[in-house]
This record gives structure tokens, C-alpha cells and sequence, in this order.
């Protein structure tokens, strides 16, 4: 399977665009090779996307995937929800950071980490509020004090879209960390995951895909292009 992979260098940086948040492992590929060195990747997801490569493909064929493969042939049997493992385990990052907005991961990768406060109750209000904060430079500040970046390692800012939810989401107030993260990451890579925005944002706004990127695009290029 060969993934659509858009590409545009804004400032200096590379940003990639992809469909599922899998086909990110075509760019972090490239990424890898023109480090010369697998690169620590920060991740802001709705989900953890932790299970371990091939999952789904050994429990439905009462098999085991063969793991040192290329990324195409990964990619017609990888689900989603497996990549970081295999990209760990096939030297395309060193490590991983997941800020979470849910947790439910069994049998992670020692080499990645989930950082996933919950809210303190479901109640829509509560829910939207804390979905709001993604970008927000307390919450990201936050997160980081527990899980600091690796130092002398590049870094590769991983966005899904469906972490967010409702317009606030990706407006933030104070957006001086993200920005920093930005200006700072070796590259950017953006999963459309457009299904999932769509499911997620039923309760807070009906907000489209389209509408995240183009304001997390307007976020990024006020940051690498002033």
C-alpha cells in the first residue's frame, strides 16, 4: 500500500498531511533518513494508538505478522491503532510521547509513553472544557513536567485531528508552548482521521476535519513564517 503523502516545507520545516494516522509512518521514514538517526515523536491524539504491530491481522489468522518488513507491505495489514510499535520496533523513532485524551492501552512498548489526565466527570460541560485545552499552553505545560522531551534527540510534533473537539479546541488563548513546539520539531505531521473528527465532534459543535486543519495550518504558519 503506497498512503497519499502531502508535503510542504512552511518556514524550514516540513509539515506531511495523511489520511489514517498510520500512513504517518511513510513520513517518519523520511524524517528518520534525513536525520540519519530515529527521531522521538510527541503525539496529541484522541486515542493512545499503543497496541502492539499486528494485533488484529494475528488474532483474525491465528498467525504472527512478521515484523522487519517495509512500511508498504506494513501498511496493508497494519491497523491504525498499531503504528508506534512498529515504528519502534523497525528503527523509525526511538521513543514516543502520547498526550491522550483517552487511555485504555494494554501491553505498551516500553519505548512509549501515554500521558492521559482524565476529566473529573463525563458531564457535557466538563467534557468540553477539558477537550478546549489541547493547545492550551497550562495543558501542555503540564504534560511535558511529567514527561520531558528527550534531550540532544529530534522531535517529530504529531498532530491527529480528532483531539480536537469544538471550535475553542484549536483557537487556543495562550498558545506560547505549542508554539514553541513548533518552532522547535524537526518536522510536523498532521493525520486527517476524518471519520473519527466526525464521530467525535457530534456532541461539541459538528465540526468537519476541514475546519481543524485549516486553523491548526493557520497556527503553524503564523509561527514559522513571523
Amino acid at each position: 500500500m503506497v498512503p497519499d503523502v502531502q508535503k510542504e516545507i512552511i518556514g524550514r520545516t516540513p509539515v506531511y498531511l495523511v489520511e489514517d494516522h498510520h500512513h504517518a509512518l511513510v513520513p517518519w521514514r523520511e524524517v528518520c533518513r534525513e536525520l540519519g538517526t530515529p527521531p522521538h515523536v510527541l503525539t496529541l491524539d484522541h486515542h493512545t494508538d499503543t497496541l502492539p504491530a499486528f494485533t488484529h491481522y494475528n488474532e483474525v489468522h491465528g498467525t504472527r505478522h512478521l515484523l522487519r518488513i517495509s512500511v508498504e507491505e506494513a501498511l496493508d495489514d497494519l491497523r491504525h491503532d498499531e503504528h508506534f510499535d512498529f515504528a519502534v520496533r523497525n528503527n523509525l523513532i526511538r521513543s514516543a510521547t502520547i498526550f491522550s485524551h483517552v487511555n485504555f492501552a494494554i501491553d505498551v512498548n516500553p519505548a512509549l509513553q501515554i500521558i492521559h489526565d482524565p476529566p473529573p466527570d463525563e458531564s457535557p460541560e466538563t467534557l468540553a472544557a477539558y477537550y478546549a485545552k489541547i493547545l492550551e499552553s497550562d495543558f501542555l505545560r503540564h504534560n511535558l513536567e511529567q514527561a520531558p522531551l528527550p534531550c540532544a534527540v529530534p522531535y517529530i510534533l504529531d498532530i491527529d485531528l480528532d483531539c480536537f473537539k469544538g471550535e475553542r479546541s484549536v483557537m487556543p488563548e495562550d498558545p506560547a508552548v505549542f508554539r514553541d513546539l513548533v518552532r522547535n520539531a524537526a518536522a510536523i505531521t498532521i493525520c486527517r482521521e476524518r471519520d473519527w473528527v466526525r464521530l467525535l465532534n457530534l456532541d461539541f459543535g459538528r465540526q468537519q476535519y476541514e475546519f481543524f486543519l485549516s486553523k491548526l495550518l493557520e497556527l503553524i504558519r503564523n509561527t514559522l513564517e513571523n
